[in-house]
């Protein structure tokens, strides 16, 4: 038997006996001016995984122009960020993970393709044929004074996160996680806040052989705020719910809504208030090993989050213990 043969031999059978995780995107807000802000990312993992490494790249191009109540923003670029996790068993129901943000801010090339998206989904071009394309230029004057018109590369805030299995099974999955977030990133270039960061949230699935369902909830605080002046230090909501369609044991088809509740308090302005993005998009098992996501993101509440991110991430892990 090839390999092709083989794999999908182990895929029916270990389905769902020996299913997967896997029901969410690896994606989150990518707001230029929040993403300081610690909020985690899906705990997209069962208990008994092996050790596994990630790599997810999402390229978030937006034009945002606001002024309400003395606030004005004006938030026009391109911003890539490319997230390294590591996640591997710490205990028979406790799991652990560590995540990188690199964040790479320009005007970037994206403007034409995004105006051609727009159109062909008949979707409005808001603002963007009033202003010159591929141009960088994060401004904001409220509560607080943003203004970042230079293009640059670095590291973004750090977290480290546990999680409690109270089920872990092949057919459902419960757990509790906490998460701690550093100020690793750099203020000046809004990569971080200036300051730690925690969150507290549950995640629940379910799975069958031609589908996945999964939820997260949870709450998110930071213990400060060096970014707006200590406007951000509340606590927030997020939530997450997702649904895939297998068509096949290798390929999933999925679409996931993203939620949150505002962030700042004193803000009249709907790119810093609460947020509520769609996803749809793809995810394909090359082997037991090797899965791939692939898909784009849209503001679902116009003009809370970027116009529009594409990503792409691959996971490896090793074999379940």
């Amino acid at each position: 038997m090839n390999f092709k043969g083989r794999l999908l031999s182990c895929m029916l059978m270990c389905s769902p006996a020996c299913a997967a995780a896997g029901e969410f995107f690896q994606i989150k807000n990518e707001n230029p001016l929040l993403r300081g802000l610690y909020l985690p990312l899906p705990s997209d993992m069962r208990a008994g995984d092996g050790t596994g490494f990630s790599m997810n790249l999402a390229v978030a191009n937006t034009i945002n122009v606001e002024s309400r109540a003395g606030e004005r923003l004006f938030v026009d670029g391109e911003a890539a960020t490319l997230r390294l996790a590591y996640d591997a068993r710490l205990a028979p129901r406790w799991r652990y993970r560590l995540t990188l943000p690199l964040i790479r801010d320009s005007g970037g090339s994206l403007d034409p393709l995004i105006e051609r998206w727009h159109g062909a989904f008949g979707l409005k071009r808001g603002q963007r044929p009033k202003y010159p394309r591929d141009q960088l230029e994060y401004f904001y004057n409220g509560i607080a004074s943003i203004d970042l018109n230079r293009s640059s590369t670095g590291i973004g805030d750090a977290s480290a996160e546990v999680g409690w299995f109270a089920v872990d099974a092949a057919a459902r999955s419960l757990s509790v996680w906490g998460g701690l977030e550093a100020p690793t990133g750099s203020v000046a270039a809004l990569t971080g806040n200036g300051a730690w960061d925690a969150s507290l949230w549950m995640h629940a699935a379910l799975r069958g052989t031609r589908w996945q369902v999964g939820a997260e909830a949870g709450l998110v605080r930071p213990f400060g705020d060096d970014v707006f002046g200590g406007a951000a230090r509340r606590t927030a909501a997020f939530g997450r719910v997702a649904a895939s369609w297998l068509p096949s044991p290798a390929w999933s088809l999925r679409l996931q809504l993203d939620a949150q509740s505002a962030r700042l308090k004193q803000t009249q302005l709907r790119f810093l208030g609460p947020s509520m993005l769609l996803s749809a998009g793809v995810q394909w098992r090359v082997n037991p090993r090797w899965s791939a996501q692939l898909g784009f993101t849209e503001d679902a509440a116009v003009n809370t989050a970027p116009d529009v991110t594409f990503f792409i991430g691959m996971r490896r892990a090793a074999p379940a213990h």
